[in-house]
């Protein structure tokens, strides 16, 4: 349902960065601009000038140029949506940002150019000069917005490196618990406890539950060297590890799977319920009196969800974190949206992204 990457980046860094290179920009094009007239003001003698100036006309006129570039700087560097009444803008879009400025140029273009003939009236009502300050203004908004143009360019290529680099670290941190997971002699000494009892008791029981370890552990081999996998084989795969745990919790644990078909073609992060169900049996309580019951379902607008009751241990297990940190991470690198967390005094659930095809 979602495949566009995620961008990330130090929000406090590139809003202290920004606005740096919106002054040092603006005051350059301010230059840029007023230093052809400057120069031509100290040339030309006032008889052979059509639209007499001053110095305070330059500073006033540059003071324009300044406060228009950085008001330009502010349309086109937005990243977010915005309204205005009763209109949704969206500033990633380009018609949308070109709309605002033609807008915005006839409002300030005329207030700005009434205010310097309401001050210099006697000098500068000219047609001419009426001309040659549109002209400023026209070119002053151009040269904003191609560097504001460049400016999202370098700024998106800094995310995704940045996007790049802590999906790397995520990817590494995972695998690392996956492995981890692997080799877990806790996890292979419970099982094996297990295989043990069911040998001297139900020998077919322990065959399936051998079986079922066997799946598991292959599945883990094989899934930490991709970055999605489709939900019908993460499924499959939590079959096999619902079986496993069965056998160390019998009906103190019940695992309900609920998601309809159409949702088993798009994708998922590798081990994501695995990391969820496992969460779930780690921080609660399971026992004939009070099991624990995990549900993974379609909500209704068909978003996969994985939801446990509450049970916490009194003594709770140590924990770092790091599984829904990972998983969350990969989530939004892989498709521009986060996990969504929701916690009662009876309930938990994870509501994870599906994926089209990567």
């Amino acid at each position: 349902m979602y495949n566009e990457p995620a961008m990330t980046a130090n929000p406090k860094y590139i809003v202290s960065s920004r606005i740096n290179l919106v002054l040092l920009t603006s005051l350059a094009i301010t230059v840029l601009i007023s230093l052809p007239r400057l120069l031509l003001w100290q040339r030309l003698t006032p008889g052979r000038y059509s639209v007499e100036t001053n110095v305070t006309e330059l500073s006033l006129r540059a003071l324009y140029i300044f406060l228009t570039s950085i008001v330009y700087f502010i349309i086109h560097l937005q990243t977010h949506t915005g309204k205005i009444g009763f209109i949704t803008i969206n500033y990633n879009r380009f018609w949308q940002r070109t709309l605002i400025s033609i807008l915005t140029f006839f409002i300030l273009n005329t207030l700005l150019f009434r205010f310097h003939v309401f001050l210099f009236s006697p000098r500068t009502n000219a047609p001419l000069f009426k001309f040659l300050f549109n002209i400023n203004m026209v070119i002053t908004v151009i040269l904003t917005i191609l560097f504001a143009q460049v400016f999202r360019l370098l700024l998106y290529n800094y995310q995704m490196r940045l996007t790049n680099a802590s999906l790397l670290k995520a990817n590494a941190e995972t695998k690392y618990e996956v492995l981890k997971n692997q080799v877990n002699p806790h996890f292979l000494f419970n099982s094996l406890n297990t295989i043990n009892a069911l040998i001297t008791t139900n020998q077919q029981a322990a065959v399936d539950f051998v079986n079922n370890m066997s799946d598991v552990y292959r599945y883990a081999l094989k899934s930490h060297e991709l970055n999605s996998i489709p939900l019908q084989e993460e499924l499959q795969f939590i079959a096999a590890y619902t079986e496993v745990l069965k056998g160390r919790y019998g009906n103190k644990m019940q695992i309900e799977v609920q998601v309809i078909p159409a949702s088993k073609q798009y994708r998922i992060p590798p081990m994501a319920l695995q990391i969820l169900v496992e969460n779930a049996v780690k921080h609660n309580i399971a026992s004939h009196n009070k099991p624990l019951h995990i549900r993974i379902f379609n909500n209704e607008a068909a978003e996969l969800v994985v939801t446990n009751n509450r049970q916490q241990r009194h003594r709770p297990e140590p924990s770092t974190g790091v599984g829904l940190q990972n998983l969350n991470q990969r989530c939004q690198y892989l498709s521009n949206h986060s996990l969504i967390i929701q916690q009662t005094e009876s309930s938990f659930s994870v509501t994870i992204p599906l994926m089209n095809q990567i």
